[in-house]
């Protein structure tokens, strides 16, 4: 066999000026195909779009197109000529990439064309559109900015045009800095709403379903405050849904754009106003405060809508949500007219009127729920002053009007409210970040929210508490302390000065039992309730975590955890462990009677406890002997509140318990004050109290097992555990006192004085506070 003949380069390769030529053709077709396929895409976005095609870019557009094919054939043709092509030829990126242009022309040609259903509406230009060039078939940043793009945009958003009502709503509303951006924040995400990059909920997102809704709305909300001569805070019915939201005095813009034009000019002359007044006070020669600056203007032309979107819209607004001024329904703030017509017109600041908005929306069919995001008055009102209104008198007005509608929504539409039940809710800042998950999965179970998420929690309160000072109260009358220093109420579980027990019986019908951490405020809340129960068969118990008859040793975080017992018995039956006992029984004030009573009415005996089990437990440690029948405890202990509601239970008390919350770095500064002067015990004692407290909550209250589910909650399907917010009766007072009478089945208007003792344990100026609770961490707040 021969060798395979051999062709040398020279044999198949074109001359050169052959081969610039077709490489100068190659270039040519690249180009005019190129720019067909521009401006088909153009054209295939505009048809898709539903838009009128200009007549000049259509008969370009053809003219083009039978030059392409022409180039493209020819190119087609010359690479068929080829038999072997050559290594340059080979490597020409060019010609590889018309050829595959080429392709994919013929490919897209032949398809079938798709049918668009559901088209938008076509849009109509404006006269004489077409007659002047734009930006249309510029560069692709031109294109991006022009008009008709921005339009194409919006229509592709809006093909099918969906509802602009939701059906849920969820308005978490709170005075201006009471955390309510940290709680709504959390129910978005806990619905799966898209937060995108900030992670926060500044105004109010929905879900992609539009099944949620949640709104975050400050009391007041708006732009910055201002000194209005006492004219008053203004308030409106609703918060509309944002199609249909414009303020009232640039009603042409998006009420985003308006807030970010506005806070750019007011910024602006703030910066102006702040370095005359830094200067002059820096070099002592202000003899004058500085000249006060008005509210920027917002100049903008007032012009109804723009696009086919915005007036489709605004008609929406009209026929669904039934905001126009011919309407009978409210529009929630003063109704647009003319071109406005279907646009609800606000204040640049407002307040919503809470039971107006609960029933604005129930009026149109959307379910809603408003969440009243309590945190201690004294706290929220220095972060309003840093961070929303430096004007002390406006901002105690706002704050006033804001606590006003708040009782006043709570009282007609709050759990046992006078119009309608369970859809004004009342969420305390400072329980979130004492109890965490546990106290915000009952929220999420209040308002059938179906999450685990949980975030983090940062107490933005910690940075504001400083030692105690009485000075801090001001205006407002200073009293003892509601705490008691040492729990004497410990030998006496029921009240002092109370019911006088049947004889018959040690066992009350009904129990209420209220818990909390040393110096939490108990004794004011249990005075009240037991005053309110005066006329009812119901008894109070007072229990600390911990309580007994002396204060914490250094010795008492060694075993801290041996100190905890199943309940707190009736006092006939109560002794303590080291209680001395002698044989005469009268010098011991025991009467064998009473021993025998408690053996047999409650059961303490260690004989039955034996035989018996856990149901017959004797609460605490069974006596023997001399005290036998007696539950004995030691000197300083907790009480297991899961047991010691099964206790009751098992012995046919209906019994339920209050836990209160206060604001904990108060609290432990309050305790380390009264209660446990050593820090590190002190911290280990709360630790092990709200281990117990949040135990009882998740089995018996509305955490992770709701109350109508646990068999031993009450046929009502009320919780026995229920949470109580001590920053709550400082702020709402007799409104919120009053629903926790009616969650406890007391018929009773007493009303004790209301003395916030938070005050004095809040710094006045953050410059020179001071902590003193093992509590605080550094960090930000992250929780405004």
């Amino acid at each position: 066999m021969g060798a395979a003949p051999r062709y040398s380069r020279r044999q198949i390769t074109p001359e050169r000026p052959e081969k610039m030529t077709l490489l100068v053709f190659y270039i040519i077709v690249l180009v005019v195909t190129h720019i067909t396929l521009q401006h088909l895409i153009t054209l295939v976005e505009q048809k898709q779009d539903g838009e009128e095609i200009s007549p000049r870019l259509v008969t370009s557009l053809s003219n083009e197109d039978t030059i392409a094919r022409t180039a493209a054939q020819l190119q087609l043709q010359q690479q068929q000529k080829t038999i072997e092509p050559s290594k340059e030829t080979a490597a020409d990126v060019v010609n590889q990439h018309s050829l595959q242009l080429l392709l994919e022309f013929e490919d897209n040609h032949t398809k079938p064309k798709e049918v668009i259903n559901n088209s938008p509406p076509k849009f109509s230009p404006p006269p004489g559109y077409w007659k002047e060039p734009h930006q249309e078939f510029g560069t692709k940043d031109q294109r991006s900015q022009s008009l008709l793009h921005q339009q194409s945009l919006q229509q592709r958003l809006h093909k099918n045009y969906h509802p602009i009502l939701p059906k849920k709503v969820i308005t978490v509303v709170g005075p201006e800095s009471s955390g309510s951006t940290f709680l709504t924040t959390t129910l978005a995400m806990a619905i799966g709403a898209d937060l995108g990059i900030s992670k926060k909920v500044s105004g109010r997102v929905m879900t992609a379903d539009r099944k949620y809704e949640i709104q975050h709305l400050s009391l007041p909300w708006g732009w910055q405050c201002e000194n209005n001569d006492g004219s008053g805070v203004s308030i409106v019915d609703a918060l509309v849904p944002l199609e249909c939201f414009r303020y009232e005095l640039a009603p042409s813009l998006d009420p985003i754009i308006a807030e970010e034009v506005w806070m750019t000019k007011y910024e602006k002359q703030k910066r102006k106003h702040d370095i005359y007044k830094n200067f002059h006070v820096g070099h002592k020669k202000r003899k004058h405060e500085p000249p006060s600056f008005e509210t920027p203007p917002i100049e903008v032309a007032k012009s109804g809508p723009q696009t086919a979107t915005q007036v489709q819209e605004l008609q929406q607004c009209r026929d669904e949500v039934l905001i126009s001024e011919e309407s009978e329904l409210s529009c929630g703030a003063k109704c647009g007219v003319g071109v406005f017509d279907g646009y609800a017109l606000y204040p640049r600041r407002f307040s919503i009127n809470i039971t107006k908005h609960i029933e604005w929306y129930l009026h149109r069919g959307v379910d809603v729920h408003v969440i009243l995001s309590i945190r201690d008055r004294s706290i929220s009102k220095r972060g309003k002053e840093k961070l929303h209104c430096e004007i002390e008198d406006v901002a105690e007005r706002e704050d006033d009007v804001a606590i006003q509608l708040m009782t006043e929504g709570l009282e007609q539409y709050g759990p046992y409210g006078s119009k309608g039940k369970d859809r004004v809710i009342v969420s305390s800042y400072e329980a979130l970040m004492t109890m965490k998950d546990d106290y915000l999965f009952g929220l999420y179970k209040q308002l059938q929210i179906n999450s685990t998420y949980a975030p983090s929690f940062v107490d933005g309160n910690e940075k504001y508490v400083t030692d105690a000072n009485a000075a801090n109260l001001g205006k407002y009358t200073a009293a003892s302390d509601n705490s008691p220093r040492l729990d004497d109420l410990a030998r006496s579980p029921m009240l002092p000065g109370g019911h006088q027990k049947s004889k018959a019986s040690f066992l009350p019908k009904k129990l209420i039992t209220v818990v909390g951490l040393e110096g939490s405020g108990l004794s004011l809340l249990s005075t009240t309730l037991r005053a309110a129960s005066t006329y009812d068969s119901t008894e109070v118990q007072h229990i600390s975590l911990p309580q007994g008859r002396r204060t914490c040793e250094k010795s008492d975080s060694i075993n801290i955890n041996t100190n905890v017992v199943d309940a707190l018995v009736p006092e006939d039956c109560f002794r303590y462990e080291t209680q001395h006992f002698v044989e005469n029984a009268e010098l011991n004030g025991i009467d064998p009677l009473i021993a025998t009573k408690c053996q047999e009415q409650l059961h303490i005996s260690s004989e039955m406890n034996n035989i018996k089990g856990q149901q017959w437990s004797c609460g605490g440690k069974c006596g023997n002997g001399g005290l036998s029948g007696f539950a004995l405890y030691p000197e300083r202990y907790y009480v297991n509140m899961t047991s010691h509601i099964q206790w009751y239970l098992s012995r046919g008390v209906d019994i339920k318990v209050v836990l209160l919350l206060r604001d904990r770095t108060i609290s432990m500064n309050e305790k380390t004050r009264s209660h446990c002067h050593i820090p590190e015990v002190a911290d280990a004692e709360n630790d092990i109290a709200m281990e117990i407290m949040r135990e009882a909550y998740k089995t018996y209250g509305s955490g992770a097992m709701h109350a109508s589910a646990h068999p031993d909650n009450d046929g009502g399907g009320d919780a026995r555990v229920m949470v109580v917010s001590y920053e709550g009766l400082m702020q709402l007072k007799q409104p919120y006192l009053f629903q926790i009478y009616n969650s406890l089945g007391l018929k009773s208007t007493y009303v004790p004085d209301f003395v916030d003792e938070n005050r004095k344990y809040v710094a006045l100026n953050l410059q020179h506070q001071k902590h003193g609770s093992s509590l605080h961490k550094k960090g930000h707040d992250g929780n405004k």
